[in-house]
């Protein structure tokens, strides 16, 4: 599905590349950081796939998805040289706790060490390591949206990630290539569009603020999908959700106080 959804992305969004795309204006250092964003977010989809098929959702995606906002301020202070001042660091811990937070199944210790436990399986090793690409893939995209046009680099990252794909896909998934595209056309096109578009978002955020804040602020999907989940899927745990939603709005606006 991963692959198809690739493709359908580098087929929609071929007359936006081709317009806007001048070989002559994408320096070595450009290059660079376009290959090395494309190898990690291969490597993201592929730690992603493996968490998933190994663990269940609600420990896998606290992991994979708060564990990034954990490491990029850390790395982005050490290699980058940002400075955070304090509300920005209130957000960040905010979301993070927002995060893990909107997981919990109750608030009884047990609920509230759950996450914590799993990190001794197998299935949380692959959500951390999930975690580190997503970090590595922001610093680089952060530092390659200065040297390339968004639009542009998006889409050469894309083809990078799709022809690292390919040669796994092709051998070990082939006879269940049609099959998927049978089953998943309409899914395939949708996220294809989507995909793309929602990370180019993210890429013009970051020629605009501090790396930090935008690999936090992207969390905020997390409120809508606990709001939608809660009152029109009729899913339980209501509060925790509830409760770690209200915790990431306060982050976004302790972000946006301190910039």
């Amino acid at each position: 599905f991963i692959w198809w959804f690739m493709l359908a992305s580098l087929l929609l969004y071929l007359p936006l590349f081709l317009y806007r795309f001048d070989p002559a204006a994408i320096l070595a250092d450009g290059w660079v950081c376009i290959v090395a964003t494309g190898l990690l977010h291969a490597l993201y989809f592929a730690f992603i796939g493996g968490a998933y098929a190994r663990g269940d959702l609600s420990l896998v995606y606290p992991l994979a998805r708060g564990s990034g906002p954990l490491f990029v301020p850390l790395l982005a202070t050490l290699l980058l040289g940002e400075e955070i001042p304090p509300p920005g660091l209130v957000g960040i811990g905010l979301i993070l706790v927002g995060i893990y937070v909107i997981h919990l199944r109750s608030w009884s210790r047990a609920a509230l060490l759950a996450p914590l436990m799993a990190l001794r399986e197998g299935a949380s090793l692959w959500a951390l390591g999930t975690g580190m690409t997503i970090a590595g893939y922001t610093l680089v995209d952060k530092l390659g949206v200065a040297l390339v046009s968004p639009p542009v680099y998006i889409y050469l990252m894309f083809a990078v990630s799709w022809l690292c794909l390919s040669p796994w896909v092709l051998v070990r998934e082939r006879s269940r290539l049609l099959a998927e595209v049978r089953r998943s056309a309409g899914a395939i096109v949708a996220v294809g569009i989507l995909c793309l578009f929602t990370y180019l978002m993210i890429l013009f955020a970051l020629t605009l603020s501090k790396v930090s804040y935008v690999a936090a602020v992207r969390e905020v999907s997390i409120v809508l999908s606990a709001y939608f989940g809660v009152f029109y899927l009729g899913e339980k745990h209501g509060r925790q959700k509830l409760f770690g939603a209200l915790l990431i709005t306060l982050g976004v606006i302790a972000i946006g106080l301190s910039r």
